[in-house]
This record gives C-alpha cells, structure tokens and sequence, in this order.
C-alpha cells in the first residue's frame, strides 16, 4: 500500500469521525434546545420547556468543540499532504471547520 493511500484512509477516517461527531451534536441539540410554545398547546395545557437543559446544552458544545478540533488537525493534514503531494484540497473538511466554529461560538456566547 503505497504512502499516498493510507494519508487518504487516514483523511477519510478523520473527515467521517468529524462527521458522524455533527450528527451526534445535532441530535444532542435536538434534546437540548427548548420546546417550541406554541399557543395551540399552551391554551390545551401541555408542558412544554422554555429554556434550554444544562446538562445537555454544556454536552452539546464539548461535542460542538470537539467536532471543530478534529476538523482543524483534518484540513491542516490534508493542507500537509496536497502540498507534498499530487492529492488535492477536499471541500468538506473546511465546511465542516467554519459550521462547528460558527456552532460553537453561538453556543459559547448566545446560549
């Protein structure tokens, strides 16, 4: 297996992981976030939360900063390898990098 193919399982390995770590974030924001009050079920007398679970919320963005540092050693590997090599740039390492940075920061200053 030449050096090239496993900087490319290794990449892809990390990009995934990245990933499938936003997925679990999004589910945990999902149980996180508060409900909706929506007049339909306030005037029917459902319970509904209007503030967002601390425990959950404080999982959330170790997650959320979590997903962000393993998207930054991803791009500055890949950055490594495309410069040392005939691979190029992939696109979804810096989209994942700048949506948990940004997702990160709303839940560090906003929430």
């Amino acid at each position: 297996m030449s050096k090239l193919r496993i900087f490319q399982l290794l990449l892809a390995g990390l990009s995934i992981l990245g990933w499938a770590l936003a997925i679990w974030a999004l589910m945990l924001f999902h149980e996180a976030r508060p409900d909706r009050a929506v007049g339909y079920f306030l005037s029917k007398g459902a319970t509904v939360r209007l503030f967002w679970e601390p425990s959950l919320t404080l999982r959330l963005e170790q997650v959320i900063w979590i997903v962000c540092g393993v998207s930054l050693v991803s791009l500055l590997f890949n950055v490594y390898v495309a410069q040392h090599s005939r691979m190029g740039y992939w696109f979804n390492i810096p989209l994942l990098l700048l949506s948990s940075l940004a997702a990160g920061l709303y839940m560090s200053f906003w929430v």
